[in-house]
């Protein structure tokens, strides 16, 4: 089971947490084990949403209560919380459903979890969410992970997270959609800045401006935000720009340009044994950072053609640069040449790269001196791997839309057509490395030659996706409303080795599939309603995992490229309903909103050398199955929200797999999975309540409650390691604002008011580091444990902002 301490600390937590949410009336709600709290603002489900658009492009856009889905909204203002943080952090404290971990321990790299799907910027990790920034897609097209600096904060007018596997807005939407619009010059005229500053040497800020005349906008902006991180080794730095011109020749038509350029470093230093819980500041190794630089350019036009018909189209050009650095304990073993086979090259002999990954502490001659690394440069307990991906995206939408009235109903019609397509270069070099028998560098991984010129990998990969789509809206009563339609996607995915060495690589895959969407709302009056809404979706493999699925050639995680066998598609099944509502003067709003979601084939990344080594094999399904309760409303001064989230993600099907560091293994290190266990890293309840009392004209004061219950980790699939599930835990935080005028305000937050220790997520792997002074040993094979990714402790933020012309007068 976890350390006392974790659980005792959580458990604390957990009792203030309920005090605090008995208080406010709402105690029914708390987690009873060891819930989590987050502050800040409430965001005010559906406020100022007359229409939300559910395609990629806008122009097909409906009234909220005609959707057959929970759609969850936020605006600029909500944006404006976050203070130079990622998006994610405004979807973890408000929205009904998500769940983030963060086993780099950076902000900006965090994994979002929603409905038990995942989207991460980390190579290798699944995707089952896509994302859109006016109208183009953000995951990334080498291995549909998600930057998430790519999407500036400062320049965010409006928010839409769609739920369920809804085809219309392509691959791997497999839990939903999230929809971002940028400022304009038109919406948002006027300028501010923001300066902020805090613990860990963090230091924000960001400046933008608007301005328009009859015909013609421009909104221009740009933020840098730093910090050197709450653990050791573990700083990030973000700069980022956006401009974007509009113009308005006449009524029916409007032209957008837009670019977008990121430039960040963020470092980390991995999960902790769980024996290391009592120092979670520490590194486990380094250095570990990640490098990326985007430029996007982006075109979008909308012309009507009339009194019903309307098309809409854009185009987009994405190039990204990104590079890591990983340094990694090397497979540890004793070697058996009648197991093993011969090994292909000397251990003290010229360095072969070949012999990264692995090594070998018992059985070779000469062994392995810590004092004299050197002398056996093929057999070293480190590595250290560089990775480099140059992608260009590109791709166009088009799609007409047409509101005329049907048979004398009112109906709305789009059709549309789309390209997303990329070609990225892959290259991974390697570096044998060692961790020096000093306490002060002890996971330090020392490169004891160059990078060679010779990669690990170099791969060219190229994959596009053509989509054609329809959705129609048709009212069958005033109150009825029917929606149906679908996708047909046609993917092509290609890898070619340009390294003229390993011609086992190239291949080539075809997917295609259509994927329908039928839903009805049913609305008796303007403050009730329900709903039921069937999607079906695709995922198709990566290049990544395209190359990597082979259980007897594991790669390096993020990836060497071998040549194996091919992978299946995911297509998932989505039944969801609700109802909603709100009272006559809409103080008060509420929604209860269950879903079930069926995956075939879906993909899972199996490690078989800790964190570093694995592959990725289909299992028979999985399933997702929950319901969100939201509540929220306005009394007086007080602003309020309460969402609970009920997700239970399980397998759908018994298998085997290795985990090599679970206790349940046998011999082989093989785990049986059965049908019914669940699936790591996803919480069954979440919940989170949010509040603002405006003490005067000129101060308010907020709180937010965010709460998790435990979790299994990865490499538990079985549920049955002997450390069982992480526990709940629960962190509390406050914010205070002071505008003592309408151009002027400054804010102050605290997160994590009572300093709690807590861990949001985890891993079964080995220590190699499991002497009492935490130094490398290399007499043996380490120890499996449990390892965690310990959350953030108290952090302070102070900051000011101030808005001119037209931003001053719309914040009044």
């Amino acid at each position: 089971m976890p350390s006392r301490r974790i659980t005792g600390t959580c458990a604390a937590n957990a009792r203030r947490a309920c005090k605090l949410v008995g208080r406010l009336g709402l105690a029914a709600l708390c987690l009873a084990a060891s819930p989590r709290v987050l502050a800040d603002r409430p965001v005010k489900q559906f406020r100022e949403v007359k229409v939300i658009a559910i395609a990629p492009l806008p122009g097909f856009e409906v009234p909220p209560l005609q959707i057959p889905l929970n759609v969850q909204s936020a605006q600029a203002d909500d944006m404006a919380q976050l203070h130079g943080q990622a998006v994610t952090g405004l979807l973890e404290a408000n929205f009904q459903g998500v769940s983030l971990t963060q086993s780099q321990g950076n902000p900006w790299q965090a994994n979002l979890i929603f409905h038990g799907y995942t989207l991460s910027p980390l190579l290798g990790s699944p995707s089952g969410i896509s994302v859109y920034f006016d109208g183009v897609r953000q995951n990334e097209p080498f291995a549909e992970t998600m930057n998430w600096e790519s999407i500036p904060d400062f320049a965010v007018r409006d928010v839409e997270l769609v739920p369920g596997s809804n085809p219309l807005y392509g691959l791997n939407t497999l839990a939903g959609a999230l929809l971002v619009t940028s400022k304009s010059g038109f919406t948002d005229p006027g300028g501010t800045v923001d300066v902020s500053g805090g613990s860990w040497g963090r230091i924000q800020a960001d400046a933008s401006f608007g301005a328009h005349g009859r015909t013609g906008a421009i909104f221009v902006g740009a933020a840098n935000d730093y910090e050197r991180g709450w653990r050791e080794y573990s700083p990030s730095r973000v700069q980022q720009a956006f401009v974007r011109g509009d113009w308005r020749p006449d009524e029916n038509t409007s032209l957008m340009l837009g670019y977008t350029g990121t430039a960040g470093r963020l470092s980390g230093t991995q999960s902790l044994p769980l024996e290391w819980i009592d120092t979670p500041k520490v590194g486990f190794t380094w250095p570990d950072h990640f490098r990326n630089r985007l430029n996007a350019f982006t075109a979008q036009a909308t012309h009507e053609l009339g009194a019903d018909w309307a098309v809409q189209a854009n185009g987009y050009l994405r190039l990204s640069r990104s590079s890591s650095f990983n340094s990694n304990t090397n497979d540890f073993a004793a070697y058996d040449p009648a197991a093993d086979g011969p090994l292909g090259y000397v251990v003290d002999g010229t360095y072969d790269p070949s012999s990264v990954g692995q090594f070998w502490y018992a059985g070779v001659s000469p062994a392995y001196d810590p004092a004299n690394p050197q002398a056996t440069i093929n057999n070293v307990p480190a590595s250290n791997v560089l990775g480099q991906v140059r992608t260009r995206g590109y791709g166009f939408s088009l799609q007409a839309v047409d509101s005329a009235a049907l048979a004398g109903h009112d109906n709305q019609l789009t059709v549309g057509v789309s390209l997303d397509a990329g070609a990225s270069d892959f290259t991974q070099f390697a570096q044998p490395a060692y961790f020096p028998l000093d306490p002060a560098r002890r996971g330090e991984a020392i490169g004891l030659a160059p990078f060679v010129l010779d990669p690990l990998t170099n791969a060219g990969a190229t994959n596009r996706s053509i989509g054609v789509y329809a959705m129609d809206v048709f009212a069958l009563t005033p109150a009825v409303h029917l929606s149906a339609g679908g996708r047909y996607n046609l993917s092509r995915l290609a890898v070619t080795d340009r390294s003229g060495s390993e011609p086992d690589i190239n291949g080539r895959q075809r997917f295609h599939r259509f994927n329908p969407s039928l839903g009805v709302t049913w609305n008796p009056s303007p403050a009730f309603g329900l709903y039921a809404n069937y999607d079906e979706g695709m995922r198709t493999p990566t290049p990544i995992e395209f190359e990597c699925a082979d259980p007897a050639a594991p790669c390096a995680l993020p990836n060497d490229f071998t040549g194996d066998p091919p992978l299946k598609p995911v297509v998932v099944r989505t039944l969801s309903g609700g109802l909603r509502g709100s009272t006559a003067d809409g103080r008060l709003r509420w929604n209860v909103s269950p879903y079930l979601s069926r995956a075939s084939n879906d993909i899972l990344t199996v490690f078989t050398g800790g964190s570093s080594q694995g592959y990725f094999a289909n299992v028979q399904g999985t399933r997702r199955r929950g319901v969100d309760l939201g509540l929220g409303g306005e009394r007086g001064r007080l602003e309020w929200q309460a969402n609970l989230s009920l997700v239970r993600a399980t397998y759908d099907a018994s298998f085997e797999t290795v985990s090599g560091a679970n206790s349940s293994a046998d011999s082989e290190g093989v785990i049986r999975v059965r049908r019914g266990d669940r699936l790591p890293g996803v919480p069954e309840r979440l919940l989170n309540l949010s509040g603002e009392y405006r003490l005067t004209s000129r101060w308010s004061f907020g709180a937010n409650l965010r709460a998790y219950s435990g979790q299994f980790v990865v490499g538990d699939e079985n549920n049955a390691d002997r450390h069982g599930a992480l526990p709940g835990y629960g962190v509390v935080s406050l914010d205070l604002h002071y505008r003592p005028s309408r151009a002027l305000a400054f804010f102050a937050s605290v997160d994590n008011l009572f300093d709690r220790r807590y861990v949001n997520g985890g891993l079964l792997s080995t220590n190699v580091f499991d002497t009492p002074s935490r130094l490398i040993d290399t007499t043996g094979s380490g120890t499996p444990t449990l390892f965690v990714a310990p959350g953030a402790p108290r952090s302070f933020l102070l900051g000011v902002s101030y808005a001119f012309g037209g931003a001053a007068a719309d914040d009044d």
